[in-house]
């Protein structure tokens, strides 16, 4: 596959210092090629780099691996999947109610629709946005919602008491003009969601660049707490908490087993135990689990 690199960053998006080399990552995906991930010699961030532009990225996505853009449960990795999804769901739901139990949301990279189907038919007001053209068909089709392709399209005037990024803001380009118009579409005091992947994560340690969560070229930014908190305090929001994902840490392991060879028995076996190992690595220190999910407020 043919990689079309008409992308680098020049300068860190989060304190605008220079990248140096960090480590090289395939994509076990789709294109099975190598790609670079790159450090800010300031304040370490980290970024895929150089990397698919937004006009070609979308051709990293085309696979039936790729499952979050579809509701396929052919095999223990599907089926995982799907299970873990319609727990996720219910659980997005309880802790988005503890602060809005009505209201408009919009959810950003909604994928197929779950969620905002779970949450409009409790009686939420639903917006989403998705940019895959299947995924986003099959969000309208199934669950009768408002989709659109991205953030631009969405009527001038429309504004949101939550917005939610289930796994979302490391695949975005330009994640500080991203945050800049969610903080002009949110309502004083709205409540954001973001769940990224964390690179501090013990599971990094362990997996180093098998790490299945690096994702490349599709994570486009790895974050940790400290990228994450600055930048959205720099575009107007207040991090007031944090929650430790612990699901997606045997996920993530169990895809890792796989890249390193081992078949779909052996690494739902062998993912279960690591990701449990991470999360007691958290459980147990100040070390994040796999995945972070963020809650702040527009100030």
């Amino acid at each position: 596959m043919e990689q079309p690199y008409s992308e680098t960053l020049l300068a860190c998006p989060v304190c605008g210092g220079a990248f140096t080399p960090f480590l090289s990552v395939r994509d076990h995906t789709v294109s099975k090629a190598t790609f670079n991930l790159q450090t800010c010699e300031g304040c370490g961030f980290c970024v895929t780099n150089p990397r698919p532009d937004p006009a070609h990225i979308g051709a990293y996505y085309e696979s039936e691996n790729y499952i979050s853009h579809t509701n396929a449960t052919a095999g223990i990795q599907q089926l995982t999947y799907q299970l873990v999804r319609k727990l996720a769901v219910r659980s997005k739901h309880r802790l988005l109610a503890r602060y809005h139990s009505t209201g408009r949301v919009l959810d950003m990279g909604c994928g197929t629709g779950e969620f905002l189907g779970y949450l409009q038919g409790r009686g939420y007001q639903v917006q989403g946005i998705e940019p895959s053209t299947k995924a986003r068909e099959q969000a309208i089709a199934n669950h009768a919602l408002a989709v659109v392709a991205d953030i631009d399209k969405l009527p001038a005037e429309e504004q949101f008491q939550v917005i939610t990024l289930w796994h979302v803001l490391e695949h975005i380009h330009d994640v500080r003009d991203t945050l800049q118009k969610l903080h002009a579409r949110a309502t004083q005091g709205a409540l954001l969601l973001i769940a990224v992947p964390d690179r501090d994560s013990w599971d990094v340690q362990y997996y180093g660049a098998g790490w299945a969560a690096y994702d490349v070229p599709r994570h486009l930014s790895h974050f940790r707490c400290t990228d994450l908190k600055r930048l959205l305090a720099d575009q107007g929001f207040e991090v007031i908490g944090t929650r430790p994902m612990w699901f997606d840490a045997p996920y993530v392991s169990m895809l890792s087993e796989r890249y390193r060879g081992a078949g779909p028995f052996g690494s739902l076996v062998k993912g279960a135990l690591l990701g449990m190992a991470s999360n007691l690595v958290a459980a147990a220190t100040t070390r994040p689990t796999s995945s972070t999910l963020y809650l702040a407020r527009k100030t």
